[in-house]
């Protein structure tokens, strides 16, 4: 007769299992306190116990900090990785409940501000029974774990494979400023920016190379101290107030542009950057009826 270990067939503790798979990560039971919202003490307290469970040492502990014993190791990815699947079954459990007239939107933060929101009252006319949640986001978005039904983004094209990727429109920027700048510095040629203080872009940290290779001159520095800014909306606030200039989406500044409170000093020095604006939502939602509208409504 053959006899198992007594535990084999038992599983540990939830929570323990989770406490085990936060600490693994953070290699620091303080960390996985602050994540899971509980006490250190109380995160130690349930390693300990899946350790007694299970019969191995999890963790090497000493002055210096965590470590994984080769057990760990070994049990560490499988168990992250089954949280993981249980998490995004129950978003997608919990997406299935909701109305199928309930729409989730992701865009980045400017595009939200300047271009979706003067046109979703019309959207919502056209489609009066679907109820439009909008959140932004400057981050690759995971539509398959995350509470999202579509999402418009700026990329060159390289979407996973499990997305449907549709592009919008390119990205074309302009060079901005302010009409004081712009009075006081004037620009009749592209060298003439040079002089001037040039407003950065975080997640664009390449355009102005961009814009001067087009031009056909060198790259330059702007000056020590130059503004950089996360987002687009920023940089306009920023130019509008004489504080340098900017390179930012065309569409962005339609506005500004007309009624004086920006002018594009070089508008034959426009360039089209190698990316552009995608809408992207989980391929197995094709068929998803209120994804439908908005697809149809965004290509009229």
């Amino acid at each position: 007769m053959s006899f198992s270990h007594p535990n084999a067939t038992r599983l540990p503790s939830l929570n323990a299992l989770r406490a085990f798979a936060v600490a693994g990560r953070h290699l620091s039971f303080t960390k996985a306190a602050e994540e899971l919202h509980v006490t250190q003490g109380a995160v130690s307290r349930l390693v300990q116990q899946l350790e007694t469970d299970l019969g191995v040492t999890l963790f090497r502990r000493s002055p210096r900090g965590l470590a994984l014993t080769e057990a760990g190791a070994a049990y560490l990815p499988a168990l992250s990785d089954a949280f993981e699947r249980m998490i995004a079954a129950t978003k997608l459990v919990a997406r299935s409940g909701r109305p199928a007239n309930h729409l989730a939107i992701t865009m980045l933060p400017t595009f939200a501000m300047r271009w979706f929101m003067p046109r979703l009252a019309d959207f919502q006319r056209l489609n009066p029974d679907i109820t439009v949640d909008v959140t932004s986001a400057d981050r690759p978005v995971d539509f398959a774990h995350e509470p999202v039904d579509v999402g418009i983004q700026y990329g060159g094209g390289q979407w996973p494979d499990e997305l449907t990727a549709e592009f919008l429109f390119p990205e074309t920027v302009v060079l901005v400023g302010s009409p004081a700048l712009l009075k006081g510095k004037p620009i009749k040629k592209p060298d003439d920016v040079r002089r001037h203080t040039l407003l950065t872009h975080s997640t664009r940290p390449e355009a102005w190379a961009e814009w001067f290779a087009a031009a056909g001159l060198k790259s330059t520095t702007s000056p020590r101290g130059s503004p950089a800014f996360e987002h687009f909306f920023m940089s306009i606030e920023a130019a509008m107030n004489g504080l340098g200039l900017a390179l930012v989406p065309d569409f962005y500044v339609t506005a500004e542009l007309r009624d004086g409170r920006l002018i594009e000093p070089l508008p034959g020095h426009r360039v089209r950057r190698p990316g552009g604006y995608y809408l992207l939502h989980l391929k197995t939602r094709d068929r998803d009826p209120a994804i439908r509208a908005f697809r149809t409504w965004l290509f009229s």
